[in-house]
């Protein structure tokens, strides 16, 4: 099979609202609002929030210095929202072949720090991506939200009410993001994950990206989630793999985004990473994690990346879609209409 008829349709499953959004929008939203920038000139800006092979940065200080002070900051309220969603899901459906995609987001971290109400964000949100599969009716998608490590209990449970509002409007699971600080612990979500799935929505959680695999650990025993997300650390550790094969928990690796913030080393290791899961019958799919804040890094790239390099087969790549498409949170993706009404 070649890679053009082998890449037609694609499940994209891991990709961030404010990572998605492409440079070009993001500078039109800046300064439609007025917002003062760190570059007064577009390429320099795009240079400034771009990672590429050429310019790596850790995971944490990435998120720390650019991802949440600036991409949540010019992605939030629900004008930008709105816009950013629907361009995102636009235009993967028309360049990269997805199919099915889901976007997931924070709606705290949209909201610019609660001056704009929660439901308006949210509403924002749905709208954007109504638009898209309005104009796209052969495109599935949904939407993810996504809980912090650093946030309050408290904030969280907010979060996750708000998901099971709006389950029939396309929200169709949660999410653990962010990095660790002193006091998270999966054990305290167990009741508020149980709601959540009593109420229909489906469990991902990042975890074994960066850290080790006791989190992976933690993460599996406290809540059993759906799917993982990253979780290429697992690859060191066989009685983990044989736990998530046996559990069938689908990881969402993102291998660009990865080699972008040095959480793998190099592309040897990413190939060793990819086939040892493999091998060892770990179901995985690969994403974009960060399409438009990673060069040349959207979801088609990704995968002629992996075959270019040698790092997974033809076939084997045929069967990560397959994969990708079972473990989707979307509920529609077998019907006629690919609308939540």
């Amino acid at each position: 099979m070649d890679v053009h008829t082998l890449l037609q349709s694609l499940p994209e499953l891991h990709a961030h609202i404010g990572s998605s959004i492409a440079p070009h929008v993001y500078w039109h939203l800046a300064n439609s609002e007025g917002y003062k920038l760190p570059m007064r000139d577009y390429h320099e800006f795009v240079n400034h929030i771009v990672l590429s092979p050429d310019r790596k940065m850790p995971l944490k200080e990435y998120l720390d210095t650019i991802y949440h002070p600036i991409l949540d900051k010019l992605s939030s309220g629900a004008l930008a929202l709105e816009k950013g969603v629907y361009e995102t899901f636009g235009g993967a459906y028309r360049s990269n072949h997805i199919t099915l995609y889901e976007l997931r987001g924070n709606p705290m971290k949209h909201n610019k720090e609660g001056e704009v109400d929660l439901d308006h964000a949210i509403f924002a949100m749905l709208r954007g991506m109504e638009r898209a599969l309005l104009e796209y009716p052969k495109l599935r998608a949904g939407i993810i939200f996504s809980l912090d490590r650093q946030f309050t209990f408290e904030q969280n449970q907010i979060i996750v009410e708000k998901a099971i509002k709006y389950r029939s409007r396309g929200v169709i699971g949660i999410d653990f993001a962010n990095y660790n600080k002193t006091g998270f612990h999966f054990k305290d979500y167990t009741k508020l994950v149980e709601q959540a799935r009593d109420n229909g929505l489906k469990v991902t959680a990042h975890s074994g990206e960066t850290d080790d695999t006791n989190d992976m650990w933690e993460c599996i025993e406290y809540i059993s989630p759906d799917r993982i997300g990253h979780g290429v650390k697992a690859a060191y550790d066989q009685k983990l793999m044989a736990e998530l094969a046996k559990r069938k928990i689908t990881l969402e690796v993102c291998p660009l985004s990865n080699l972008m913030t040095e959480a793998v080393k190099d592309d040897k290791e990413m190939a060793y990473i990819l086939n040892t899961l493999y091998d060892n019958g770990v179901h995985f799919s690969l994403n974009t994690d960060w399409p438009e804040t990673v060069k040349d890094a959207h979801l088609y790239e990704q995968y002629e990346y992996v075959l270019d390099r040698n790092m997974l087969t033809a076939e084997q790549i045929e069967q990560l879609i397959v994969w990708g498409f079972e473990a989707s949170f979307i509920p529609l993706k077998n019907t006629s209409s690919n609308l939540y009404l």
